[in-house]
């Protein structure tokens, strides 16, 4: 009999793509969501079911017969703090709790975000786990809060904090939404002269699943990325060359036209009711005075994982 694993956030662009990995390695998989399935998946391997993440019996009941957890569920995008917090912060506790009580449960791996840790000052020396962490943004922070949730998971449960980059991919929203502009002619440099770490979707999915499968990955975090960093410029480039058109003009902006940005984006997503393309936490990540870089040693070194560079994941995901 198949053992079954959970997915919170497994209707994402990376919950979808560990979703195919965990049932090429023979798991049943069960996807959390907020609302009621009006049907299930085709694959029988695949369930979908409803949990309400405030509140933690209905947790428990998503989580019954289940051996183990992956935790992406989160909000990238919020109009306050309370808004991450909520989904970041609070929901994750929940999640804690659920799994503190289900002695069935053995195993938890955490998504976290390079963000939790924060920026570093100096393009030669990316961040590493050892470095006190030092969020900048309300998206960062509370990232940092769900961290700190998972270290309370009972004594029985081995888990394992993933913190990746910038990641992308085929059909990943957010590189699409960037290709649009790419192919348009003309973007907006929001990022300055600040470097990058990147790592393809299929990497990190290959990550959370040694994550999961490996015993020496018990309490510790990691930072997983290619072993390089990249200007954003370069970015742009190798992404207008893999989809074979001609690299957009990109003038820089300023802080206060970004600003102005931000809460034209904020008032449209308020009427609307849909997530902004951009917001003011976002401003904050993209002009801070350093770089969003980081070291993958830790892991590469404990688990000897290669990583895509960016040219060929670029292709691959064009």
């Amino acid at each position: 009999m198949k053992n079954t694993l959970l997915i919170t956030g497994g209707n994402g662009f990376i919950g979808r793509a560990l979703t195919d990995k965990l049932l090429q390695e023979g798991f049943n998989v069960r996807i959390v969501t907020r609302r009621t399935p009006k049907e299930q998946p085709a694959n029988p391997s695949v369930t979908l079911i409803q949990a309400d993440y405030n509140d933690v019996e209905s947790l428990k009941r998503a989580l019954k017969g289940c051996v183990g957890v992956f935790h992406l569920a989160a909000a990238i995008f919020g109009f306050k703090r309370e808004d991450f917090e909520k989904a970041n912060v609070t929901a994750t506790r929940n999640v804690v709790q659920a799994v503190n009580e289900m002695p069935e449960i053995k195993t938890f791996v955490h998504v976290s975000s390079l963000a939790a840790s924060g920026y570093a000052p100096d393009k030669d020396h990316p961040r590493t786990e050892e470095m006190t962490p030092n969020p900048v943004s309300d998206y960062g922070i509370t990232k940092w809060g769900g961290e700190q949730a998972v270290h309370t998971l009972r004594p029985g449960v081995k888990w394992t904090i993933i913190r990746p980059p910038i990641v992308y991919g085929k059909n990943d929203s957010g590189v699409s939404k960037i290709a649009l502009w790419v192919r348009r002619g003309v973007m907006v440099n929001t990022s300055g002269n600040g470097y990058f770490s990147f790592v393809h979707v299929d990497d990190l999915v290959q990550a959370l699943w040694l994550a999961f499968a490996r015993p020496d990955t018990d309490k510790q975090t990691f930072f997983v990325t290619e072993d390089a960093v990249y200007s954003w410029d370069y970015f742009i480039t190798e992404m207008a060359r893999a989809m074979n058109c001609h690299k957009p003009f990109m003038p820089h902006a300023p802080k206060w036209l970004l600003r102005t940005a931000a809460w034209i984006y904020e008032l449209a997503a308020h009427i609307s009711g849909a997530q902004p393309a951009l917001n003011y936490d976002k401003v904050t990540e993209a002009t801070v005075p350093g770089h969003w870089i980081c070291s993958g040693k830790k892991w590469q070194q404990l688990t000897g994982q290669k990583f895509t560079p960016l040219a060929e994941g670029l292709k691959k995901s064009f």
